[in-house]
């Protein structure tokens, strides 16, 4: 059994029974909000200011779509955080292990000298020929004569 009590449904809804369930407009009050939005402010049988059942009905609609809307937009603002910490974290070094660090040198100088080690470099003539790749013959200038001679 519901816990409410069923009201008819052309009872007006006093704005201070409104003003329970929704924050009042900053600034305006709800008198004026209200008025501006088209919406009929009339006094009850007891003089109390009120709106129809179908106005505060779609008050409270917009005030759900909107904290669905401000919801949807946090999730997705911190899911971006997350993506954009994830990206941040892949980017930074590692490090080395301390065992790595010898004694008497600085622990940054030994990360720089890591990360250079690290890079790929270019093989030399040697090591290319060593390797069994032969020498590449690289000319300086074009055989076919194009570059103005």
């Amino acid at each position: 059994m519901n816990d409410y009590v069923k009201v008819p449904a052309g009872e007006p809804v006093p704005l201070s029974v409104l003003a329970l369930d929704l924050p009042e407009p900053a600034g305006t009050g709800w008198a004026a909000y209200l008025t501006a939005r088209g919406i009929e402010v009339q006094p009850d049988d007891l003089g109390r200011l009120c709106i129809s059942r179908a106005a505060a009905r779609s008050l409270f609609t917009e005030q759900r779509q909107q904290r669905e809307a401000a919801d949807r937009h946090r999730v997705e603002a911190e899911r971006l955080a997350v993506e954009a910490d994830r990206e941040w974290r892949a980017r930074l070094s590692g490090g080395i292990p301390a065992g790595r660090i010898p004694d008497g040198v600085a622990p940054a100088a030994a990360m720089l000298q890591a990360a250079q080690d690290d890079r790929p470099r270019r093989r030399s003539v040697l090591e290319d020929a060593l390797a069994g790749g032969g020498a590449t013959y690289h000319p300086i200038r074009s055989e076919s004569g194009g570059d103005g001679e």
